[in-house]
């Protein structure tokens, strides 16, 4: 029997999943998404964020025949991160495995056109501009308000919140059925910065293959991630009580803040862009912990509706497709019986989403002292680990980046960094 699969958010994970779900031949899907639909604008004018898809991420994508190649061909290898600093030669952090950055707007649009053009209307439909505003668990129906016109209800077999971090789905399940679930802000607030990566007046070019890092201070740092067409997409983050920008007021003034604090950076800044800076808003993002990811045999949350982490060490996006891969998995062992599957879901993803939310806010220092201690047991890990790989275990970043061991297994082999780093934000900020 066909079953009516309702996903709320077309993101990278919902629309894994709808992927995934053609696969099994015994589901219609509608995806409904608040935003308008990405193909129909120019991608360059659409940026929003870089991400990086490492083993975890593209070991899902991967299950989907030409999928990770369409991405690839789209995308930037990046092999390693230069961290630069005012004073003093930059510190150069080679990866043996290439990390591969994409703009998140540009996966939305890759993976959507690979849905439509693999399935019929009969099998998949996405719906734009269509904001999810109620849910009924008990008639089993959603309300969906669009951008014209009267708000519709539709029936579901299986609701799927992958709806991100402000998830309605999410918010019906902790008002109605008793989600134990916690959010939290970020300690950083932040502002994205599009340069390019050549200025040939100025005599400057920055490795096309690297991410390029710039830590001004404890609290204000600088983040670029080569794109495809020689463009830098990234952010400035800061301590959201001490904004570094504010007080600005000129597009002068904005890039002789970049030439002062990131003189390379600066020198890529455009005047065009100092002025978009300076209108662009500050951002925070969210955490969320919960304690389940379903309710009974027919809702499910996947994504950042379920465990959004801050982005420190770039799994938010890839843990959101190893969401969709282990789903995957289970309705293979338990052949589509979703009274079994989501349970299973719970447990098992549960413990690896509260230990990467460890992981992504303790993993990486604030303080000069652990930065140095960071970047020798670094070292020292991927050097005893070529030596001994039996019996050393690579560091936490290599482990998170390279390997899709369990968040819950690494973050057990770096319990004692990672209580080192905590305590040191707990006393310094």
């Amino acid at each position: 029997m066909v079953q009516n699969v309702v996903i709320i958010g077309a993101g990278p994970a919902g629309l894994l999943l709808a992927h995934y779900l053609l696969r099994r031949d015994n589901y219609h899907i509608d995806i409904y998404e608040r935003r308008p639909d990405l193909r129909l604008t120019d991608v360059s004018v659409n940026r929003t964020f870089p991400l990086s898809l490492q083993e975890r991420g593209r070991k899902a994508i991967r299950a989907i025949v030409g999928l990770e190649e369409a991405i690839a061909a789209q995308s930037v290898f990046c092999q390693g991160t230069i961290i630069y600093q005012k004073k003093g030669k930059a510190r150069r952090v080679p990866r043996q495995t290439p990390i591969l950055t994409i703009d998140r707007n540009r996966l939305v649009t890759i993976l959507l056109k690979q849905l439509t053009e693999t399935s019929s209307p009969n099998q998949v439909k996405v719906h734009f501009n269509s904001e999810c505003t109620a849910v009924d668990g008990t008639a089993k129906t959603v309300t969906l308000k669009p951008l014209e016109g009267d708000s519709f209800t539709v029936h579901y077999d299986l609701l799927v919140g992958a709806d991100g971090a402000r998830s309605q789905i999410r918010e019906y399940l902790v008002e109605n059925a008793g989600l134990p679930c916690s959010q939290n802000y970020v300690l950083d607030a932040y502002k994205s910065v599009f340069l390019s990566r050549l200025n040939p007046n100025a005599g400057v070019e920055l490795d096309p293959n690297k991410i390029h890092a710039w830590n001004l201070n404890n609290k204000t740092r600088m983040v670029m991630v080569p794109q495809p067409e020689n463009q830098l997409n990234g952010v400035i983050i800061f301590d959201p009580q001490t904004n570094p920008l504010e007080g600005l007021s000129t597009k002068e003034e904005v890039k002789a803040f970049f030439l002062e604090n990131f003189p390379l950076f600066g020198q890529l800044m455009s005047l065009e862009e100092a002025e978009a800076l300076l209108k662009r808003p500050v951002a925070r993002l969210l955490t969320v912990r919960c304690d389940r990811f379903h309710e009974g045999d027919s809702v499910l949350l996947i994504g950042d509706s379920a465990h959004a982490v801050s982005p420190a060490v770039g799994q938010g996006c890839n843990s959101s497709l190893e969401d969709v891969l282990i789903l995957g998995q289970l309705l293979e062992q338990y052949g589509d019986d979703w009274r079994k599957v989501l349970p299973q879901f719970s447990e098992q993803r549960v413990p690896d989403a509260h230990a990467l939310q460890e992981l992504s806010d303790y993993s990486f220092p604030r303080t000069k002292l652990l930065v140095v201690e960071f970047f020798l047991r670094l070292t020292l890990g991927r050097l005893f680990h070529r030596w001994f790989p039996g019996l050393v275990q690579p560091f936490v970043f290599d482990l998170l980046l390279d390997t899709d061991l369990p968040y819950s297994q690494v973050l057990s082999l770096n319990q004692g960094w990672i209580h080192k780093v905590k305590r040191s934000i707990v006393e310094n900020f």
